[in-house]
């Protein structure tokens, strides 16, 4: 089998009418007028901040909608009378396209020079998500923008970056700090379980927040649901990683805006000093929650 052929098995462009698969150019083309026009090269790219937008909003749009639904809500400034979620339909981890998505990030990642520090701050000056150019040298470069391919990580939903970082992590990336996350499926299943059912409108007004963030395995899924999220991890890697994720697939978390209509949140628990105990287990350098 030809590449070409493999390529358009991967794709499935039968899907869509010839009518629509010809206004992509041009959609492509609208959103790149921003940053003076698309890359013609790699060469290019370095020049170009947020050069993966165009791409990013147009394969969005014939995918899954999400960008133009929060961009609409972002322009009015408010959720109310926004309409359902859009919801992803998240890949089978085994599935061929899935597996050639995965295998497409090993490619990227398999340049002597690549890292994946590296490889993050590419895909984060593409989407505009950091004002820093990627360090990196022209050979890298190219070869990250050979290898990268944006379709199939939207079309082929799942949290391929977790995968990512274990994997570098498991070849003695130190910065991982060992990183394992809980595998997607069970975070699926576990907002299945606790957010399945109910009013979806809301949902949509109330707050999730991840303290353990990792790449985003729980917010993923819980994108389905709520329009607002926080998260945070001890890693930094995993941080960006988590970013780049959210902008490929939950926009609400990855450009939140000034936007109202959500449920007023409670006031936190406060943490106060706690009083030391006479067996010595507590001391006045630990916190206590003041419920």
């Amino acid at each position: 089998m030809t590449k070409e052929k493999n390529k358009n098995h991967l794709y499935r462009i039968s899907r869509f009418t010839p009518e629509r698969l010809e206004r992509l150019p041009l959609e492509v083309a609208g959103y790149a007028q921003a940053i003076g026009g698309m890359p013609q090269n790699h060469l290019e790219v370095l020049n170009k901040r947020g050069w993966l937008l165009p791409f990013l909003f147009t394969y969005d749009a014939l995918l899954w909608g999400r960008w133009d639904y929060w961009l609409e809500i972002k322009q009015k400034g408010t959720i109310t009378g926004s309409g359902p979620i859009p919801k992803i339909e998240w890949a089978d981890l085994g599935s061929p396209r899935t597996l050639a998505t995965r295998n497409m990030f090993t490619s990227c990642l398999s340049h002597h020079e690549a890292t994946i520090d590296h490889f993050s701050d590419w895909l984060l000056w593409g989407l505009s998500a950091t004002d820093e150019k990627p360090r990196i040298s022209e050979k890298l470069n190219e070869h990250f923008y050979r290898e990268f391919d944006l379709f199939l990580v939207l079309d082929n939903p799942t949290d391929y970056l977790s995968q990512v970082l274990c994997d570098e992590t498991g070849k003695g990336y130190k910065s991982g700090l060992g990183y394992f996350p809980t595998p997607f499926p069970i975070t699926r299943m576990m907002l299945e379980m606790t957010h399945g059912d109910g009013d979806p409108e809301e949902k949509k007004r109330q707050t999730v927040m991840d303290s353990c963030v990792g790449t985003g395995a729980m917010l993923l899924p819980a994108s389905n649901y709520f329009l607002r999220g926080y998260g945070q991890d001890i890693s930094g890697i995993a941080i960006k990683l988590c970013k780049i994720q959210m902008y490929f697939y939950a926009p609400w978390y990855a450009s939140p805006g000034d936007v109202t209509g959500y449920d007023k949140m409670e006031v936190p628990i406060q943490l106060v000093p706690a009083i030391p105990s006479r067996n010595g287990e507590i001391t006045t350098d630990q916190f206590a929650f003041a419920f």
